[in-house]
């Protein structure tokens, strides 16, 4: 019987170790071995590769005991080598190989920490150990012939395979052990049906309905490891009209122990309980029961794919036989898009496989099995965990029986450290028990190419939409591709949606943990997002929506290859995704992985990559981060005129979103100088219309006009409809804060016309949202409320994207919530409006900007007011008027004031009111445009003097 781990024995190959125990070439044994095992699909061959390496970096590191110890780091690599050739031959071997694999891991853990406890000995305690060394020595060297000795019986075993004779011997054993299954041995592996069940009640009535109205019923439960079949079946087999049509008669078989049709015909015999004498056929004996036996009869077929992918012609035998009698119906559950065989299956569900739980009944499953019903109040942290699982059942409940004593915000973080290994439950590893065990059944019948392509598909976060039409384009000259992605998807490790193809968070995370070398892949993708972004075509709108379903991808791959992207950095690219404020987060975060590790950019790249991350910072609405970054660059420029007046342009815009009038209003003006003096008009002209913003800010209407018209005729002599229209929406502004109502709205919706036209939504949103307000002025509520919710579901919706929370026009939705708020307070609906208000209020805080927290201050005091709740208006109108005050805003601190004397009014302390009004008209007094609210405030103290004199 040949020794595959012998030296003497084992024929000489240019992978086999030579004499003198070359250590180089033992590093690449051991590379070879850590590959075969990723493609196999066997983890703990990779993990017992690595401890292999370092026990031969120890051995080669030590200066004492180095001769003893060298033969121990031999016969590992000779052990891995010769795994690897098993593997490499047959890669689909039995569960006892891998457990024997899973067992040599947690040995050579051990010779591992003998080891290096050894080399670690200083001089002195050397001489110290001497003895105990040499022991120490001896147990590993036994250690480690212990584990080839048992090896080399399953290399053998697979010797023998090779030999008719030996075949016709393991057939002998095989009947054998098929007639061992027993009653018992289907008993431990059926599982019990479990009281929590959320969200599939459609489901199974769907199936009860199949069964209970149909003579002979055949229906397939298909989808992913841990989706839940199992339990569906069971709960579809106990539901009365189920009991009612079969009675006893419905037989539960798991067939993960029932793996070829020899065993599953032993199987049904003991659930049927046909007794089958010594010399009598065991499928007569089945026959002549179902003949004999005629009254309905339910068969549940559970993870029906462990005998459909070993025995397919001879399952599909038995399943044939089995639909001949009309009396029997059949449940089979099993991973894959079809039922097996050529019996007419119906698949349960709409889709073609069933769906993870939807989020409200995952957080129901979630809450119940952690046994914690108070958590769904906790729901952001809770509904995190759970998305980041994809809300697959078998994840939720093993990390639901986690939370039974770990903190959920510890839940947390212990996924991202770990992914799936934390999905297990004891130390017993099985189907039920692990998510990577569950997963690996199915990834250990893949060939390298279709786990490659699963590895490339998992690290997809999108996964890939009309993939049919795009992946064969993504993946060219990709070998077997069509044949891979079918097997993918017959096992459910992939799954299709919507024409999009995509892996569950589950397996996607552990395959993403295998760490298989999938660069060529990579690179495949990014010259394929590369060159689909140049040719995207459409308004920005329709660009957007077709940049959507990829945008995770397209910034996750070109991430990955920055470090390598010095060279081959496409700015054209990038500048394309720049269009985009949808999707600033993701290329905010793709600009810094660039900037941070392209080292070989050049200097115009540098600057064009920096100015966009201040753009993006700045609409984020990360002021203080964008400020810095601004400062540093403006110092760093000085001698670049252009790009330090750009710089100084967006430090102005930084300064007036914070409220910081003075500074934003210096900086603009040097950057148009500066522009000017270079003969850049557009930037010039941009700055003007910036410059007349500001003053629009702060009340000063005259100014504001006068610089707004001036930067429009320039960007109309220019040809610039974008900046032209701008200016049309701040002069539209202008007039309704004036209430000039007619004038402004018809500038407004010229504006958001010219807007649509070009594809600037938001922009367009904006000017919806400001005719919401001239509306709302005009006691127009319910056409006001229409206009400004459609406008907030816009700006809302401009940011919405797969993954993200909070993400658009943050400033607009807040404010048109602002504006619905005192919708509700024109219509005396005040516990309405102080509730949108507070809601606008955490909105604009969130975001940081000053000026509209105040706003909200402002007119939570009025509702206050109204209610009656006058120490709450006060506290409200205290807190505005010193930001107002603070930021200069002589506007809203004079009606802050005005509002504050009409509560004194209210409380008959006619002094403190007359007080108020007093300094709210020297307020509007010292602006100078705002005569209307100074006559207001002097009509008020007129009244007064009336109420004074009653």
């Amino acid at each position: 019987m040949p020794n595959i781990f012998s030296r003497q024995s084992k024929p000489k190959q240019e992978d086999a170790i030579p004499s003198g125990f070359d250590v180089s070439h033992a590093k690449i044994v051991l590379s070879t071995a850590a590959s075969i095992g990723n493609i196999a699909g066997v983890p703990y061959l990779e993990v017992a590769t690595k401890i292999a390496s370092s026990i031969l970096d120890i051995v080669e590191a030590m200066k004492k005991n180095k001769k003893e110890c060298t033969s121990i780091a031999q016969n590992v690599v000779e052990l891995i080598d010769g795994i690897q050739e098993i593997l490499g031959n047959d890669p689909k071997q039995n569960e006892i190989l891998m457990k024997n694999i899973q067992k040599l891991e947690s040995e050579l853990q051990k010779v591992e920490h003998t080891l290096k406890k050894l080399s670690e000995r200083k001089g002195y305690k050397r001489l110290l150990h001497a003895t105990s060394d040499k022991d120490l020595i001896a147990e590993c060297k036994e250690t480690i012939n212990n584990c080839m000795q048992m090896f080399n019986i399953k290399a053998n075993v697979a010797i023998w395979r090779s030999t008719e004779e030996i075949k016709k011997s393991l057939a002998n054993i095989a009947k054998t052990h098929d007639e061992s299954i027993t009653y018992d041995d289907l008993e431990e592996a059926t599982p019990a049906i479990s009281s929590i069940f959320f969200g599939r009640e459609k489901l199974v009535a769907e199936g009860v309905d199949h069964l209970v109205n149909n003579d002979q019923a055949f229906l397939a439960i298909l989808g992913a490891g841990g989706i839940g079949k199992t339990s569906i079946a069971l709960h579809i087999n106990n539901a009365p009209e189920v009991k009612t049509k079969y009675g006893n008669a419905s037989y539960f078989l798991p067939c993960e122990v029932l793996p070829n049709a020899k065993l599953l015909l032993q199987g049904l015999i003991q659930r049927l309980g046909i007794e089958v004498g010594q010399s009598e056929s065991q499928h007569k004996k089945l026959e002549e029961f179902f003949r004999f036996n005629t009254q309905s009869i339910l068969l549940i077929l559970d993870n029906f794919e462990t005998p459909w992918n070993r025995d397919p012609l001879g399952i599909e035998n038995i399943l044939g036989k089995l639909a001949s009698f009309v009396q029997i119906s059949m449940i089979v559950t099993m991973r894959g898009l079809n039922g097996p065989g050529s019996v007419e299956w119906k698949t349960l569900g709409s889709e073609d496989s069933i769906p993870p739980l939807t989020p409200e009944s995952a957080i129901e499953v979630f809450s119940a099995i952690s046994g914690k019903q108070e958590l769904k109040k906790k729901g952001d942290n809770i509904q995190a965990i759970l998305k980041k699982l994809d809300y697959v059942p078998l994840a939720i409940t093993l990390i639901a029986k986690r939370a039974r004593t770990v903190p959920v915000e510890s839940l947390l973080r212990m996924w991202e450290q770990g992914k799936t290994s934390i999905l297990v439950q004891g130390n017993q590893e099985g189907r039920l028990t692990s998510v990577n065990y569950s997963i690996e059944l199915s990834t250990r019948l893949l060939k390298p190419l279709e786990a490659e392509l699963l590895a490339v598909i998992s690290f997809l976060p999108d996964g890939v939409a009309d993939w049919a039409a795009n992946l064969p384009m993504m993946l060219s000259g990709w070998k077997q591709l069509d044949e891979s992605i079918s097997t993918l998807l017959e096992t459910s490790l992939v799954y299709s949606q919507n024409k999009t193809i995509k892996t569950l968070a589950p397996i996607r995370e552990y395959i993403n943990g295998t760490g298989m070398n999938i660069q060529i892949g990579i690179g495949l993708l990014e010259s394929f997002y590369v060159s689909w972004l140049k040719q995207l075509s459409g308004t920005t709108q329709e660009k957007q929506d077709q940049i959507q379903a990829h945008i995770l991808n397209i910034t996750k791959i070109l991430t990955k290859q920055a470090s390598s992207l010095t060279e081959t950095l496409d700015i054209e690219a990038l500048d394309i995704l720049t269009d985009f404020t949808k999707f600033y987060p993701l290329t905010l975060d793709l600009l810094n992985n660039i900037l941070d590790k392209c080292d070989g950019l050049d200097q115009k790249h540098k600057v064009d990559l920096g100015l966009w991350r201040l753009y993006m910072l700045t609409w984020l609405a990360m002021w203080q981060e964008a400020e810095t970054e601004a400062k540093e660059m403006e110092q760093s420029m000085q001698n670049d005129l252009k790009s330090h007046a750009r710089v100084m342009k967006e430090l102005g815009e930084i300064y007036k979103f914070q409220a910081k009038y003075s500074e934003a209003t210096e900086m603009l003006t040097k950057a148009q100088d500066q522009f000017e003096e270079i003969g850049d008009q557009l930037s010039a002209a941009d700055c003007l219309r910036r410059l007349g913003d500001i003053y629009l800010s702060q009340s000063k209407y005259t100014e504001a006009a006068e610089l707004l018209t001036k930067a429009q005729d320039h960007f109309e002599q220019i040809g610039e409809q974008l900046g032209a229209t701008q200016c049309l929406q701040s002069l539209g502004e202008i007039y309704r804060m004036q209430s000039k109502n007619t004038e402004a709205a018809e500038m407004l919706t010229t504006a958001k016309d010219h807007f649509e036209q070009i594809g600037d939504q938001l922009s367009a949103t904006q000017c919806l949202q400001s005719l919401g307000e001239i509306y709302q002025m005009q006691s127009k509520y319910t056409e006001a409320a229409e206009m400004l919710t459609t406008a907030k579901d816009q700006f809302e919706q401009i940011g919405h994207q797969l993954g993200f929370e909070q993400i658009g026009d943050q400033l607009g939705a807040a404010q048109c919530l602002g504006s619905l708020g005192m919708i509700h307070d024109k219509q005396a609906n005040y516990t309405q409006a102080v509730a949108v208000l507070l809601m606008a209020k955490a909105q604009f805080e969130k975001i940081g900007n000053p000026n509209e927290v105040a706003d909200c201050m402002y007119r939570l005091g009025i509702s206050y007011r109204k209610q009656g709740l006058y120490e709450n208006a006060k506290s409200a109108l205290a807190d505005a008027i010193f930001t107002f005050q603070n930021l200069g805003n002589l506007y809203y601190t004079g009606w802050c004031l005005y509002e504050y004397g009409l509560i004194f009014i209210d409380e008959h302390q006619y002094s403190e009111a007359r007080r108020k009004f007093e300094e709210a008209r020297d307020t509007f007094a010292s602006h100078g445009e705002l005569q209307n609210e100074v006559e207001i405030c002097n009509d008020e103290l007129a009244s007064l003097d009336e109420l004074e004199q009653a």
